[in-house]
């Protein structure tokens, strides 16, 4: 009887320490494809509170804005890379933050990934970042102008890095349960009622939809599981040859069906 070889990944999650991060290493490591998970961020590992399930990460502590350090904790066996970095600030924080991290990822990947290295590279972006974007029309001194444009910057990056290995998620709202300094946050029962009203209450709901901006918002609201699980699920397809060589995008629709 032949042997079934199954190939073991070895992924880095950029940002693995937060929020989503989490709950990706964790979907990782549920998924028993990976043979590492490695997460590289600024504070390293959460707090013990926060550990459930994740003591098999290696965690690292770093500045991705560090090229040297980033290319040493990339090309040190990784062939899988998930950036979800991303903060809320200043404009010119959140340009900085939510999109230069991830671009200068991209390309330390492109350059590692040249050499047969990186197989697939994802991101978490943002359902407003779409053709016809109402958000991406903000003027530059609008509140979360630099969100949405940094988001942007980076998925035109990584588009252009990684035209066939690409993953891109653009979820809404993210809830769910959240540490926060030892104590959880219950995001599920604010995301949860808003994401029903904003999508199961028929001629209501569509109404909501219409309204510019507010409406996508409303439509595209996704638990955390439901990210992280379309996350490594669709890696590890790009990875794998399993899309017909092409890269994946998913709506917020389509990451609530993983």
């Amino acid at each position: 009887m032949a042997s079934t070889n199954v190939i073991k990944r070895r992924l880095l999650v950029l940002g693995g320490s937060g929020y989503v991060g989490q709950a990706v290493c964790r979907a990782a490591l549920q998924s028993s494809a990976f043979d590492v998970v490695r997460s590289l961020s600024r504070s390293g590992a959460p707090t013990s509170s926060s550990m459930g399930g994740l003591s098999r990460v290696e965690w690292a502590k770093g500045d991705v804005f560090d090229t040297p350090a980033l290319s040493d904790v990339m090309s040190n066996d990784i062939d899988i890379v998930i950036s979800v970095i991303g903060a809320f600030g200043s404009n010119e924080y959140m340009q900085r933050i939510c999109g230069d991290a991830t671009i200068d990822a991209v390309r330390v990947a492109r350059d590692i990934g040249g050499k047969g290295r990186i197989t697939a590279f994802g991101f978490v972006s943002s359902a407003q970042v779409y053709d016809g974007s109402l958000a991406l029309c903000l003027p530059p001194a609008a509140p979360m102008y630099g969100y949405f444009q940094g988001k942007r910057r980076a998925e035109e990056e990584l588009l252009k890095s990684f035209p066939n290995n690409h993953v891109i998620l653009r979820p809404g709202f993210v809830y769910g349960a959240r540490n926060v300094g030892g104590r959880t946050i219950p995001l599920q029962y604010v995301g949860g009622p808003i994401d029903y009203v904003g999508r199961n209450l028929g001629p209501i709901s569509s109404l909501l939809q219409m309204v510019p901006f507010v409406g996508k918002e409303l439509s595209s609201m996704v638990p955390v599981e439901s990210v992280a699980n379309a996350m490594i699920g669709s890696v590890r397809k790009v990875a794998d040859g399993d899309n017909d060589g092409k890269g994946i995008i998913m709506d917020a629709e389509m990451i609530r069906s993983c």
